[in-house]
């Protein structure tokens, strides 16, 4: 069985799943204006391999995105995707009359979107509950995408390309 203990509570993984879906859903196609479909689920470094990858993004730069928060329930939020997608998404964030956003407008709406896909997300799992979270920064490209064994990897294509989302909690909530 794949689940967490948070707050007394055993949450299935897929409760953590849905919650990362839903607000991916939520804020992208809110204040981008992009539509996702889920492309793969899972709660592990191993799952890695099952990101599709389209041939000319396997060499983008990517921008990754990480905070912290703090609460009931403390951990790790990361959102990732390549820098074609972070300046379409920024351009449409931005309301630009560019069809991209330049590189340095791009890593400042990739934070904010990581603040509130991550925030949307801890709502659905523990709504009214209030968290801390850290200033997103961007951080040197993926590694190790969810450093504990409780929490979800999720991955997503937007059409435009795909974005990655990982939201690891702190070992002690984990079953």
């Amino acid at each position: 069985m794949n689940s967490c203990k948070v707050w007394g509570v055993v949450m299935e993984a897929t409760e953590i799943h849905a919650a990362l879906a839903a607000a991916v859903e939520e804020v992208l196609e809110t204040m981008c204006f992009l539509s996702v479909n889920a492309s793969g689920e899972g709660a592990g470094p191993a799952d890695l391999e099952a990101i599709p990858e389209a041939a000319d993004e396997e060499d983008a730069r990517m921008l990754t995105s990480e905070l912290r928060f703090e609460g009931r329930m403390p951990g790790t939020f990361r959102l990732s995707l390549p820098m074609d997608l972070a300046q379409v998404a920024g351009a449409a964030f931005l309301a630009l009359d560019e069809p991209a956003a330049t590189d340095a407008q791009a890593g400042e709406v990739v934070c904010e979107l990581a603040n509130m896909i991550c925030g949307a997300a801890l709502g659905r799992l523990e709504h009214g509950t209030i968290f801390r979270l850290s200033h997103p920064e961007l951080i040197p490209d993926l590694q190790d995408l969810n450093p504990s064994p409780s929490g979800s990897v999720r991955w997503f294509d937007t059409g435009e390309g795909f974005l990655t989302v990982a939201l690891a909690l702190q070992p002690e909530y984990a079953v």
